[in-house]
């Protein structure tokens, strides 16, 4: 598995793709923290809303990264749709909580606030709640289960708009209520944590069952 993911992030960085949302998430965290963002878990609540759908968009450019061809090889190569369903998944996932990382830590280094290591914590939770809820949505609106990219970006735009519509609706809605209003951070965190990864665990079986079908 690992050289398949080692792979995979090859064939990502060759495309550049990655790119746009990488500088996308590096510009809105520099506006956001170039001046006082206010109290913490607030401030960690604006930076939620950015990285889901970045988080989706990242997921869709490493979903999307080979053609229907070279995605035929790999499944073959790989052992079936399963794995290279799973590769993924783990990529996606881990360029996500990177994401979550960066975003956590950036108003450490840039607030006079301080920033006690439980609050970063707790911000690195809630970051990383909803950079998986992006990687679950990006696999759902990506091969094999949406065959063409611009309907995968169409689909990727719908939810998460539709997600961040949704208020205090959990896994998104209550991080980010939690967390604005400084209340029952915990729970919202625990039961987030336990849908995001349903979903993203839900998703990538669903890519399993699918593909085959598809292949």
């Amino acid at each position: 598995m690992t050289a398949l993911v080692r792979y995979l992030l090859a064939d990502v960085l060759r495309t550049q793709r990655w790119l746009p949302p990488l500088l996308l998430h590096v510009a809105v965290l520099g506006l956001l923290y170039s001046s006082d963002a206010g109290p913490p878990l607030p401030a960690y609540a604006g930076t939620c809303v950015l990285v889901y759908p970045v988080s989706v968009w990242l997921t869709v450019v490493v979903a999307t990264a080979e053609d229907p061809v070279r995605r035929a090889v790999t499944v073959v190569t790989a052992g079936g749709w399963a794995r290279a369903q799973a590769a993924v998944t783990a990529l996606s996932v881990l360029g996500a909580l990177g994401l979550a990382l960066v975003a956590a830590l950036a108003p450490v280094v840039t607030q006079s606030r301080p920033y006690p290591l439980g609050t970063v914590a707790q911000g690195f939770a809630a970051l990383a709640v909803c950079a998986l809820v992006g990687v679950g949505v990006g696999v759902l609106c990506c091969r094999p289960l949406v065959d063409q990219v611009g309907w995968s970006l169409l689909a990727s735009a719908a939810l998460v708009v539709l997600v961040l519509l949704f208020g205090r609706t959990p896994p998104v809605g209550n991080v980010l209520w939690s967390l604005s209003h400084q209340d029952g951070v915990t729970v919202a965190l625990a039961l987030s944590g336990a849908l995001a990864a349903l979903l993203v665990v839900g998703a990538t079986w669903l890519g399993t069952v699918v593909g085959p079908r598809r292949g």
